[in-house]
């Protein structure tokens, strides 16, 4: 009996010293590591060319708009306009499907519009975005006189494309 009630007592003690002593939970520490990499890169976006044309005329009539490129700074770029959907060859064309007309335009990168903006080469325009990474580029547009135009409303969609 008196064996028994050593035993109980150590029992006893050992659990006064679980209850007694502080209860540590379980942790580890690890230090991440953290990277940012800027990725360099481009947006385009371009208002709408729109020509109001008196019926008839004997002049050209001029219209303009512009081209905004946002980028990270100091990227060296092209810019690139298509024909459009309705070209004839490289004429670019605005079109009326209620009366099945069309009527030339072009697009160009100076104000005489001498030269026409297009695709590739010299018709490109080279630029680079700069220390703001912006950059807005005036677009000329002209439909030449004609008296034979018919009235209504005329559309064309132009890709414009930047690569960097």
């Amino acid at each position: 009996m008196r064996f028994a009630h050593r035993q109980g007592l150590i029992v006893l003690a050992a659990a006064a010293m679980l209850a007694a002593a502080p209860a540590h939970a379980g942790g580890a520490t690890y230090t991440m590591p953290v990277r940012a990499q800027v990725i360099n890169g481009c947006t385009v976006n371009a208002l709408p060319l729109v020509f109001n044309i008196p019926v008839p005329t004997n002049l050209n009539v001029d219209s303009s708009t512009t081209i905004t490129i946002a980028c990270t700074p100091n990227i060296p770029f092209t810019l690139d306009i298509d024909t459009g959907l309705y070209a004839n060859g490289i004429n670019r064309r605005v079109f009326n499907a209620a009366v099945n007309a069309y009527i030339n335009y072009d697009v160009y990168k100076d104000p005489p519009r001498s030269q026409v903006w297009g695709t590739g080469g010299a018709k490109n325009v080279a630029g680079n975005s700069g220390i703001t990474g912006v950059v807005v580029l005036p677009v000329y547009g002209r439909v030449a006189s004609s008296k034979t135009l018919k009235a209504g409303s005329y559309r064309d969609t132009l890709t414009v494309t930047i690569s960097f």
